[in-house]
């Protein structure tokens, strides 16, 4: 008898907004177009083409969709997460990607966890990748084991996702990820940000 076991996983959360998500969509929308119409040049990161907007923090005018993001953060972490366990998003941004513009391969020193919520996506927005972190150390494994255990165990050197509006991933910020370019004539706009664990205080 054998057993495969996959000690010290990468946990990436993916987590459904969509209970309330409608009721923001417009107007959030609304406000990414906004704003990059206020700073039509924007900062440049990851982003090859495309928009990304100046970051976040604790502005007023993004209180609002802080909140939505780190109220179902909340909810859908609690479980995972010690009791008492404090977070908060420290820094968020914009990207706005149109036809044939993507984000390069990067991470987010500096923090522990990071997200992105998908606002406006399609079929051909581009999917986002993440690259294994144990990829060097693996390489001949990764190579040697079939696809059934590959598949079973999201054992590779990349894991895929499709960027679908109203659902967020969240995962360890040191992962390198990138997002791959937009074919659709429709934009491709999320929030992305980043979150520091708090002390407990007593």
């Amino acid at each position: 008898m054998i057993e495969f076991i996959p000690i010290f996983p990468s946990p990436v959360f993916k987590i459904d907004t969509n209970s309330n998500f409608k009721d923001i969509r417009s107007d959030l929308i609304n406000f990414c177009y906004s704003e990059k119409e206020k700073d039509i040049k924007g900062i440049n990161r990851s982003n090859y083409n495309g928009w990304h907007s100046s970051v976040y923090t604790n502005e007023e005018k993004f209180k609002n969709y802080k909140s939505f993001i780190e109220d179902h953060l909340k909810v859908s972490l609690n479980k995972f997460l010690n009791d008492g366990t404090n977070f908060s998003i420290t820094s968020a941004w914009i990207n706005i990607n149109d036809k044939k513009s993507s984000n390069s391969i990067h991470c987010h020193p500096g923090s522990h966890l990071s997200g992105c919520l998908w606002i406006k996506a399609t079929d051909k927005s581009g999917s986002f990748r993440f690259s294994n972190p144990n990829d060097f150390v693996q390489d001949a494994l990764l190579h040697f084991c079939n696809n059934e255990t590959k598949s079973e165990f999201s054992f590779s050197t990349n894991y895929w996702f499709k960027p679908v509006e109203g659902f967020m991933i969240v995962f360890p910020s040191h992962i390198n990820h990138c997002v791959f370019e937009n074919y659709d004539d429709e934009d491709r706009i999320s929030i992305a940000f980043n979150i520091l664990f708090k002390k407990n205080e007593f």
